[in-house]
């Protein structure tokens, strides 16, 4: 799944880098710019079910050329299950351990097609035997210049909230975070914090993700998925610091 290249390239296939540096320092640092996956692996042969109209294969989450390629494509298997049948196939990363209080970073350039989510997020659940806690980055093909804001505690969420990016989010790298602290979460675009939530704020560590997918029963958040394949969403990399 991985390439090895010598040095980490400028940019990704002539894209513009206009985020902020990644930081060396940070607890945990994932540089895709290198060929190397760090503590991140490939969902792989599952579907999320409702309303992800996808599996998930290794074969969509790609290394090389200096970034982390996350497609929406063609389903490539006949895999189905009694409850939801998804007609494409998608692409999630995943970090083996979990991580907790800090600030979440990643460089990432974002899918413009209606019907489409690009995101970078913490979670666990049931299938962690936890509770269900998570918070998100997603920016929306459907209108690449704003990025939702989200988080859950304990399966409840309703905490959206749209930020207005003054750019095109699909058009080049820049840099997404999040502080999160016991009290409060504050999210970041390019260095520059514009929200803070200070409710109900989620206690459980979690897995560092993000994944590329489009949605079915969900025409009123997304728009409708139009079936247009393969879309690329790409990320240089992704740190955590523990703070």
């Amino acid at each position: 799944m991985t390439t090895t290249t010598t040095a980490p390239p400028a940019v990704y296939g002539g894209m513009q880098d206009k985020g902020t540096p990644m930081n060396k320092n940070a607890t945990m640092v994932s540089d895709f710019r290198t060929g190397n996956a760090g503590d991140f692996f490939a969902s792989d042969g599952w579907t999320n079910g409702k309303p992800f109209d996808c599996w998930w294969y290794k074969r969509n989450a790609v290394i090389g050329g200096g970034a982390l390629e996350l497609s929406v494509d063609q389903k490539w298997t006949n895999d189905s299950n009694p409850d939801w049948n998804p007609q494409y196939s998608g692409g999630e990363f995943r970090t083996n351990n979990f991580y907790h209080y800090g600030y979440y970073e990643t460089s990432m350039q974002a899918i413009k097609n209606d019907g489409v989510v690009s995101s970078f997020f913490t979670y666990t659940g049931p299938s962690d035997n936890n509770p269900w806690d998570e918070i998100d980055i997603e920016i929306l093909g459907k209108d690449t210049t704003k990025v939702q804001l989200n988080y859950y505690t304990d399966g409840v969420g309703k905490h959206e909230y749209m930020y207005d990016l003054g750019f095109d989010s699909s058009e080049a790298f820049h840099t997404y975070g999040f502080d999160w602290q016991p009290d409060h979460i504050t999210w970041y675009v390019d260095g520059k914090a514009v929200y803070t939530a200070y409710q109900n704020i989620p206690k459980t560590p979690g897995k560092i993700m993000m994944n590329a997918w489009p949605g079915r029963t969900v025409d009123d958040w997304l728009k409708a998925f139009n079936g247009r394949t393969p879309l690329k969403a790409h990320y240089q990399w992704v740190t955590y610091n523990k703070q």
